[in-house]
């Protein structure tokens, strides 16, 4: 089934990526409260300024890009915090750490109106530290290897 290759909601979220609607994506990520979700079926309690016709678009697109149907419905409670709503909330609690961090408070206090532009965890500089390393090249000259 051609739906098994999208076990979950990321799965489907990466597909939208793939095919590169920045739109849909977005409002995916800002309007969507999901409910319940399993492979060709999506329920979801739309946030506040959601579109009205979220839904019947995202099945449309995903039943297109898929080749199979998808039945994608509204709730009118019960859907978990969109994904931009627990990016914030992520976002706020790490903010809250830092601001608590004797360090970040000696910078506050000497400079009142600097503010925190971006945060990256361990795990994010391991991530893009991998990404950016460059691959090992076979056969490549290395000066302290003795031959």
């Amino acid at each position: 089934m051609a739906l098994g290759r999208y076990p979950s909601f990321e799965a489907v979220q990466e597909l939208i990526r793939a095919n590169r609607d920045v739109a849909l994506l977005l409002e995916v990520e800002q309007g969507v409260r999901l409910a319940s979700y399993r492979p060709g079926r999506i329920a979801f309690e739309p946030a506040p300024g959601a579109a009205p016709d979220l839904a019947q678009r995202l099945s449309e697109r995903l039943s297109r890009w898929t080749g199979a149907r998808w039945a994608v419905t509204l709730v009118s409670k019960g859907g978990a915090p969109t994904i931009a709503e627990t990016r914030d909330a992520e976002r706020a609690a790490l903010e809250e750490q830092a601001h608590a961090h004797p360090m970040v408070q000696a910078v506050f206090e000497a400079f009142p109106q600097a503010r925190i532009a971006a945060i990256r965890t361990p795990e994010q500089i391991a991530a893009d530290a991998g990404a950016e390393a460059l691959p090992e090249v076979d056969g490549e000259w290395d000066p302290f290897e003795s031959e």
